[in-house]
């Protein structure tokens, strides 16, 4: 039933038109998230994660400010909730869906662009026959994808497709292009910017060759770092 229910997230989005590569992570994170923190500019992160809440229509621009913003609030820490993600992953896997919601409410309220907590939830709801609250939570999942998939072709490090979470990129891979992912590495781009390098599979039973993938993380690798040092001091 997993499966299907993504599937069915899947399908609204693979037919979207294709988007040309708009995103360059070097020359417009910085600015986009200046304008979060301008309560003048149409980038403001609060007013936009209203928006984003209600399921308002927001342009990739918006998405991409609503993103770099999120990066800079005091709850940003996207290494310490992957614990919490893998935990409702797993109670959705024991079919404990109650529990997911009771978990989750607080959890997505402090991280509202959690991919994995947003899908998590919507699940959840999806087998409580709560279709209304399902597809809430599934349409703001969709478009973070949605511009994620906006901000690059992920084809190599410059065009990197823009993502705020460690494991973005995998949940891009698997559930958004539904195919298997191989190795998994990291690098940098020319300016210095953490890369998660992805391979991703060939389709079985095609002549199709892998070929690799490219993340931009920077924003979660320079709060991990940033951890470490208040660790160490």
């Amino acid at each position: 039933m997993r499966f299907r229910f993504l599937l069915l997230a899947l399908g609204w989005l693979i037919h979207l038109p294709g988007y040309s590569q708009t995103f360059v992570y070097h020359r417009d994170y910085a600015r986009l998230a200046k304008e979060a923190t301008n309560p003048g500019s149409p980038g403001y992160y609060p007013a936009l994660l209203q928006q984003f809440r209600a399921n308002a229509s927001l342009t990739d621009p918006q998405v991409w400010a609503l993103m770099a913003g999120y990066t800079s609030q005091p709850d940003f820490a996207p290494y310490k909730d992957l614990d919490t993600e893998r935990h409702l992953y797993r109670l959705n896997d024991e079919k404990q869906y109650q529990q997911v919601l009771d978990e989750a409410d607080p959890f997505i309220h402090r991280h509202p662009l959690s991919l994995q907590g947003l899908l998590e939830k919507s699940y959840a709801h999806h087998k409580l026959a709560q279709p209304d609250s399902s597809e809430h939570y599934l349409r703001q999942y969709k478009r973070l994808i949605e511009a994620m998939a906006a901000s690059g072709d992920g084809l190599s490090a410059e065009t990197a497709i823009f993502t705020i979470g460690p494991t973005d990129g995998q949940v891009f891979i698997s559930r958004y292009r539904g195919r298997k992912l191989g190795s998994m590495g990291s690098g940098r781009d020319k300016q210095g910017n953490f890369l998660d390098i992805l391979s991703v599979q060939g389709r079985e039973g095609s002549a199709e060759s892998g070929y690799d993938m490219y993340f931009q993380i920077q924003p979660a690798s320079s709060t991990m770092l940033r951890e470490l040092r208040q660790k160490t001091r």
